[in-house]
């Protein structure tokens, strides 16, 4: 899809460089720039001027001192700047200046990591050493397996590959010198375009260097290279794997947005390189990038720019994230409205496995991205061997440091002795000090069947080589039949794959990974979408860093979500990009919970399900809506299901329903239930909804469309402050299909709830809202103590040891747009929803000195201890811990020491849909006296 667009990177200056000298400031989960804001301008704001213009005529733009980041020219999808202020500038200020639509922070995006990176990537040649020859590893059928498990294979056998669409990947560059990339970059090739917007040198801080070029050889951007191989790779014959991407066929373009370097890149780079990447003609874009702060549909800086993408035929599929599991972790840009955000299964078989021979001739398999290149035999040294003592697995683990000391004092040629350590749950991989050995190749081997074998990218040092669990057993078993002093060795052949057809199962191969990020988003919209092979997926990696790599993550996932779209795309140009989603989610496949009797995981952790493309291009029915977001309420309102009959033939159809696990975003609140599971961060809970129908069997003759109802009941709930969510599947089957759609939803309304959670169980042993006391050189909760009733003393000393100072515990565990914090006269008339204190007793207050301040809504106070809202708070928080280490408030953002005297401390937190200016719309605590002994020698008032 071609958009008429113009986008402009305009470099910034030395004079705006010095910015980044200034330090970032943490919001949640989010690093903003100072004083750098994204804006978009009103469409009527000056019509006729370039943005640059537009700016110059905003009141924030009048005034000097200021430095244009990045200029966004697109009339038909985004019009506005991204600017760096010299000197202080709030977003608020910015959103009300005349012309502004609407601005957002400059922010910190973090460069995306595979999950579980074991170890750091062995960088040998920034600039590439020009060798494109792969060895011929072929043998195994596995390594397309996510081609399988979506059944994308179904179509390429059909000859649908994707030509026609175009791809844009926005991501760390791209090696297209790999064979299986197409060997090289512009017209003609696989990589047909491109843009490089920030130059190797780039960290997220320093000054961007663009070049038409985005060719990335270096290790530590490799991530784009593995994400354009899921997408489009294909090796070529008697090369590599004989890997297939999902969309071979397709064009692809890539944008570069990291630098080679350890670091980031902002959110406005990110802008531009979308935008970019319309005006170059994607038909849909595929974003391997996460950003866990911003949470809050409301302040999503990306979602303005999907919708509008969208609109234009542009899709964006993104990755939900690898933040799990925990609720309200779906990230940006994925949870944009009009997007399609992707979680990963787990890939479900190795991709790549070898053979090694004992002696004996006896086989054994290990795991590893490529066959181990020593040739001849390699002496096994079982890590724990010199102790004169029975080696065990606890031993063997290298969490037994004695076991170290052994090795160390042995007489060992490390060049041609592999180290054989354990796996455990309890120790993971804790085997470091193989490198003071002098050891530069480790064999694990497992010691249960369900552990997850998770790669290191290449590179890596020392080299790791995984048995599988038949053969963990047998290696073990086959050491323990050594008569005393015979040796154990291993014979590898580095020239050949040596690779079996037999398939190695991934014990939690189908399962949605651990790592993938859980929604809803804050505002309760279902996220992820849909579901996708990443766990363990095997593709390219540059050439100077090992040519292949197998690595997880949702960002593995995306690509071939993306490819998906594409291929549905080239058989369906007409349909919008809603309408092409809406085919991949309701044709999508639930998937089971792992290792429990609850038969489908929660739609929060996969969505629609997992991926099936064949069955969205074949479809025989078109299913509306493709989702439910049921919200909060202990009676959703009937949902409407249409149901259109494409087939040529009469359908017949079964409406049915299919209830999914319960999840709780806090587990440690649970009011009254002292035997809840503290230790689990994920715990699926078998409280299903009910559903009725309007009707459960439906006739439709060819083309005919037909509406029914689905009243959806969630079980009723006494654990609010946990928040628990239900979710499921309305199942609806035809004669050869069967659709799907998820929904998900609060058991109970926000706003008759909280948002400050009171009379609640936790892991912490005290009551949440409280007031402690802690010494002033403690940090934990667990060092702080009850407080006398009502009133307690409180001594601010030179030496922090010697203090005895306020913690305050005050949990605002449902989500609210304004939470404060502040100290207020003891004496204050403010009436609270929550008292701290027994307020029919009478106190003798001591004065204090300290002045007296308007305070917000009317309420006088002495200072703010916090003050988050969402131009400053990302999320939600789960918890409020604030120890008064030194006795200080601030006040429009100057800090100063309070005297001593009474305080009290007030905490007031917005309802859910409640009005900021509205004081009754406020949730607040109240808390008991402080009284506070402060010499000012040592901390001296205003």
């Amino acid at each position: 899809m071609k958009v008429k667009a113009a986008f402009s990177l305009l470099a910034i200056s030395g004079r705006a460089t010095s910015l980044s000298t200034v330090p970032p400031t943490q919001i949640a989960n989010t690093t903003v720039i100072p004083n750098a804001y994204i804006i978009e301008f009103q469409p009527d704001f000056h019509p006729s001027l370039h943005p640059l213009q537009r700016f110059a005529q905003t009141p924030i733009g009048i005034k000097a001192g200021y430095q244009i980041r990045h200029e966004y020219n697109s009339s038909d999808l985004f019009l506005g700047v991204s600017v760096s202020f010299e000197t202080n500038v709030d977003l608020d200020s910015v959103r009300k200046a005349n012309g502004v639509k609407n601005a957002w922070h400059v922010a910190l995006v973090p460069r995306p990591q595979p999950y579980f990176r074991n170890g750091s990537p062995k960088v040998q040649s920034a600039s590439g050493s020009g060798n494109t020859t792969l060895p011929n590893l072929r043998g195994v059928s596995g390594v397309n397996q996510p081609l399988v498990s979506t059944n994308v294979q179904k179509l390429h056998d059909q000859g649908i590959r994707g030509k026609g669409v175009q791809i844009a990947i926005i991501d760390s560059g791209v090696d297209y010198r790999h064979p299986a990339l197409g060997g090289g970059f512009g017209p003609g090739h696989k990589i047909a375009l491109g843009w490089d917007f920030v130059g190797d040198n780039y960290t997220g801080f320093n000054t961007p260097m663009p070049d038409p070029d985005p060719l990335a050889t270096c290790a530590s951007g490799g991530h784009g290279t593995h994400t354009a191989g899921i997408l489009a790779m294909e090796d070529p014959d008697n090369e590599g794997f004989g890997l297939v991407g999902a969309a071979p066929d397709a064009t692809i373009a890539a944008y570069r947005v990291f630098g080679c370097d350890v670091g980031d890149a902002t959110n406005d780079i990110l802008i531009g390189a979308m935008l970019r990447a319309a005006q170059d003609g994607a038909d849909v874009i595929s974003m391997s990038i996460g950003i866990i702060g911003d949470i809050w549909e409301a302040i999503n800086p990306f979602d303005a720019v999907v919708t509008q993408l969208a609109q234009k035929g542009v899709a964006t599929v993104a990755a939900v994230g690898n933040f799990g599991p925990a609720i309200y972790t779906a990230s940006i840009p994925g949870i944009s409205q009009d997007g399609l955000s992707v979680g990963s299964m787990e890939n479900e078989v190795y991709p790549t496995h070898y053979t090694a021979y004992d002696e004996k001739q006896r086989s054994l398999d290990y795991i590893s991205v490529l066959p181990y290149p020593a040739k001849g035999q390699q002496d096994i040294f079982l890590l724990g061997t010199g102790l004169g003592i029975p080696i065990n697995d606890t031993v063997a683990s290298g969490c037994y440091q004695p076991a170290w000391d052994a090795a160390a004092n042995a007489s060992v040629d490390w060049n041609t002795t592999l180290l054989l350590v354990s796996y455990t749950n309890n120790c993971g991989n804790s085997w470091f000090s193989a490198q003071d050995l002098g050891a530069s190749t480790i064999m694990a081997y497992l010691t249960s069947e369900d552990q997850l074998i998770v790669l290191d990218e290449p590179g890596t040092t020392p080299e790791i080589l995984w048995l599988t669990y038949n053969s963990s057993k047998a290696i073990v078993q086959n050491i323990k039949d050594l008569s005393p002093n015979e040796t154990y060795s291993l014979k590898f052949d580095g020239s050949t794959a040596a690779q079996s057809q037999q398939l190695i199962a991934d014990p939690q191969g189908r399962f949605m990974d651990s790592f993938t990020s859980l929604g809803p988003t804050i505002e309760l919209t279902l996220h992820p979408k849909v579901a996708s092979p990443g766990g363990t997926i095997l593709s390219t990696w540059p050439l100077d860093a090992g040519a292949y790599a197998v690595i997880s993550g949702t960002s593995m996932a995306t690509p071939l979500a993306a490819a998906s779209y594409a291929l549905l795309k080239s058989q369906f140009p007409h349909l919008t990009v809603a309408q092409l989603f809406d085919r991949l989610k309701t044709t999508a496949s639930p998937l089971p919970e792992y290792n429990s009797t609850i038969p489908f995981t929660s739609t929060i952790r996969q969505g629609a399900g997992l991926l099936d493309v064949y069955a969205a291009v074949k479809a025989d029915s078109t299913i509306t809506p493709s989702e439910f977001s049921l919200r909060d309420s202990a009676n959703p309102p009937p949902q409407n299901i249409t149901i259109k009959n494409d087939s040529d033939l009469p359908n017949h159809y079964i409406i049915s329903h299919d209830p999914a696990a319960l999840l709780r975003a806090h587990e440690n609140y649970l009011a009254g239930e002292p035997n809840f599971d503290s230790n689990s961060a994920y715990t699926p809970h078998s409280v299903p909804a009910s559903a009725q129908f309007s009707t459960t069997k439906l006739t439709l003759q060819p083309g005919e469309s037909a509406t029914i109802s689905v009243r959806i009941t969630p079980q009723p709930d006494n654990y609010p402050y946990s928040t628990p969510v239900y979710s499921g599947f309305v199942k609806i089957a035809s004669a050869s299909y069967v659709y799907s759609i998820p929904y998900m939803g609060l058991p109970y309304s926000r706003d008759a709830v909280g948002p400050i959670a009171q009379n609640v169980t936790t892991t912490i042993p005290y009551a949440t809202p409280q007031v402690l006391s802690i010494p002033g050189n403690q940090q934990s909760v667990f060092a702080a103590q009850a407080t006398t009733p009502n009133i307690d003393t409180y001594y601010w000393k030179a030496n922090a040891s010697e203090s005895i100072v306020p913690f305050l515990r005050i949990d605002v565990l449902l989500p609210s747009k304004h939470i404060l914090y502040e100290l207020v006269p003891a004496n204050t008339s403010f009436i609270p929803t929550i008292y701290g204190f027994d307020p029919s007793v009478k106190i003798d207050y001591q004065d204090t000195h300290q002045p007296i301040l308007p305070g917000f809504l009317g309420v006088p106070t002495y200072g703010t201890i916090r003050d988050l809202n969402l131009t400053n708070n990302a999320s939600p928080s789960t918890g409020f811990f604030y120890m008064f280490d030194s006795p200080t408030l601030s006040n429009n953002g100057v800090a100063y020491n309070i005297t001593s005297g009474d305080y009290r401390p007030l905490a007031r937190a917005l309802k859910w849909n409640g009005n900021e200016t509205n004081p009754d719309d406020y949730e607040s605590y109240l808390g008991p006296v402080i009284r506070a002994n402060i010499p000012a020698d040592v901390f001296p008032s205003r």
